[in-house]
């Protein structure tokens, strides 16, 4: 018996998939006080083979390799450089790129660029603040804010493999997360 294996872009996608799953884990087990290094690690692996394999999909086109490699750059600089600020940064630019190229395909994908967008923001200066700032008050907003940031980067991704009615409902869903974060954040900061 001959098996074939065929690998396509969806293939590679479902490693992004893996990767967002394991940043939403990382960020759950903060949040209870479980410290998750591997999982985070793991998640930073998937992410760079993603973007590998897709880079090296027979048809990528030269811009879209270079894009691809820009966001292959960026979080190996993060790996690389010793000043945390600097990696927390990268980091928080990795999915937006690849993000940003994704929308460059396919426009009707801005809305969910611009969530993404805003979501890593507010991870990375949550990130800064509790972890180089030392406002460990806000250590829970933090993964929540992690969780918010996975959430978006799982959507965005199945949002491209999906009906259009799973579509607006996930894009509801992560409305309503994103508000009981920003409300939670305002009630921890008046606490």
């Amino acid at each position: 018996m001959n098996v074939r294996l065929t690998l396509s872009k969806k293939t590679y996608y479902a490693l992004g998939m893996l990767s967002a799953a394991c940043t939403m884990a990382a960020a759950l087990g903060a949040a209870v006080s479980f410290p998750m290094a591997l999982v985070e690690n793991l998640a930073m692996l998937l992410t760079l083979l993603m973007l590998g394999f897709l880079a090296s999909v027979k048809g990528t086109g030269k811009q879209d390799k270079k894009a691809l490699a820009g966001c292959i750059l960026l979080q190996v600089l993060a790996l690389a450089l010793p000043v945390p600020l600097l990696q927390h940064l990268l980091l928080a630019l990795v999915w937006p790129c690849f993000a940003g190229w994704e929308k460059a395909a396919d426009p009707r994908l801005a809305p969910q660029f611009r969530t993404l967008a805003a979501a890593e923001a507010l991870w990375f200066a949550a990130r800064v603040l509790v972890l180089l700032g030392g406002a460990a008050v806000l250590g829970l907003f933090m993964n929540l804010c992690g969780l918010a940031a996975g959430v978006c980067l799982l959507c965005i991704r199945c949002l491209l493999t999906i009906c259009l009615a799973l579509r607006c409902l996930c894009l509801a869903l992560l409305s309503i997360c994103l508000l009981c974060l920003c409300c939670f954040g305002l009630l921890q900061l008046c606490i």
